[in-house]
């Protein structure tokens, strides 16, 4: 079951609230406070020595299902909310958020507006992120806030349950940062958090800032806005081959590429024969900004959740999972339990780093991909049958990354459990 919330300082929640009245004020122009500044520093949270949490799906209970044929005691799930419509995004969304919140779960909330920004009529991705960055900025301001009365209604009706709130995901500054500082984003995020603090009445609701890989330093909206640090975990970020359509990237066909050379291949700085400092090469099992962005969450004693984890990208057949398939799913399943685990280098940085117990939650989304995000094979929507990027990720497929992720689970404290 979720773990108790440590309750916020009676500062955080005075901050909340001033910042809430500054909110009900007319904002004025878009950009009128978008440099609105953060709420009063607290005592950032630190990651407690309780069992990591499992979160299963994303969008629906299909993987919820798929996990229970195997495994029990999953801690919650992970759906999607809309603030163009204020409202989830669709209702699986709302029915796989209502289940997990019944049983007091976790529930991770993906408040989206990068991708559907409020007031987009249509255009190019370049306009729609034009937009997204505009949205933003309102958001800094004050705007916006009505559209997230369902979800908090939502939460306050299940005060049993828990909500971490992404306050969008992945974000960039391509689609969130008006200025070099991103003050737009790093303001809507204080600003986003210190409305719902301020009005929730269950105090179930806790934040994650969720960054690209390499912008996590420059967009972090401050220890006082800010409970967890979310980061997506696919091919890419554990140094796997990324295949498309039976290809690599690079054009190599599967049959014969080495698979040494899908590894992150990176500098660090070690010491040489003497002892001098010197640049050391290294391959790695993990991306390095991947790396750089949990040692910053230890660094600002913030826990990390794997918000997004999931097979992808690791076929060279999308409808085959008895080949290389059973291969590279349990390689993918073996480096995401070492990185729960990692003690060692980091590229470009001196010296060791212990990085053990800063990712205190999993989301592993476990979906068939090949029927589109939801996974669902209801004949609504499916990706191109000759892609290899999107596939069948489910574990209850490959026996050998099933059996990894069951020994993962226990080696690492985990309350869930196989059966």
């Amino acid at each position: 079951m979720p773990h108790p919330r440590p309750p916020r300082t009676a500062a955080r929640l005075l901050a909340a609230l001033a910042l809430a009245v500054l909110a009900a004020l007319p904002a004025g122009p878009a950009t009128a406070r978008a440099d609105a500044g953060p709420r009063t520093p607290a005592a950032p949270r630190t990651a407690t020595a309780a069992a990591p949490e499992l979160l299963i799906g994303q969008s629906t209970r299909t993987a919820w299902d798929d996990f229970q044929s195997y495994g029990q005691d999953a801690d919650g799930g992970s759906v999607y909310y809309e603030l163009r419509r204020g409202d989830w995004v669709g209702d699986h969304h709302r029915d796989y958020a209502t289940m997990l919140a019944r049983q007091g779960r976790t529930v991770q909330v993906g408040i989206s507006w990068k991708d559907n920004p409020p007031g987009f009529p249509g255009g190019d991705e370049n306009a729609k992120a034009a937009r997204s960055r505009a949205v933003t900025a309102e958001i800094a301001a004050g705007g916006h806030t009505a559209a997230l009365d369902r979800l908090l209604a939502f939460a306050d009706a299940h005060p049993a349950a828990r909500f971490t709130l992404r306050l969008d995901y992945e974000v960039s500054s391509f689609h969130h940062c008006t200025d070099a500082s991103c003050s737009s984003y790093k303001n809507a995020f204080a600003r986003l958090a210190a409305h719902l603090d301020a009005r929730s009445r269950a105090h179930n609701l806790e934040y994650v800032f969720h960054p690209v890989r390499g912008e996590f330093e420059a967009m972090y909206p401050g220890d006082a806005a800010v409970d967890w640090m979310g980061v997506s975990v696919f091919a890419h970020e554990l140094c796997l081959p990324i295949h498309d359509r039976g290809y690599l990237y690079n054009g190599t066909p599967p049959q014969n590429y080495d698979i040494a050379a899908s590894q992150c291949r990176n500098a660090y700085i070690g010491t040489d024969a003497h002892g001098n400092p010197a640049a050391v090469w290294r391959n790695f099992d993990h991306d390095g900004n991947v790396l750089k962005l949990v040692k910053f969450a230890r660094d600002h004693a913030k826990p990390v959740v794997l918000s997004e984890a999931g097979l992808m990208n690791f076929t060279a057949d999308g409808t085959a999972t008895d080949g290389i398939e059973q291969v590279r799913a349990e390689q993918w399943v073996n480096r995401l339990f070492s990185l729960l685990d990692y003690r060692g280098p980091i590229p470009n940085l001196p010296g060791e780093h212990d990085l053990r117990g800063v990712i205190r939650s999993v989301v592993y989304i476990g979906l068939d991909f090949r029927h589109g995000w939801d996974g669902v094979d209801d004949g609504t929507f499916d990706f191109p049958p000759d892609t290899t990027w999107f596939v069948d990720g489910r574990l209850s497929r490959y026996g050998p990354a099933r059996a990894a992720f069951c020994r993962g689970l226990a080696a690492n404290g985990f309350t869930a459990r196989c059966r």
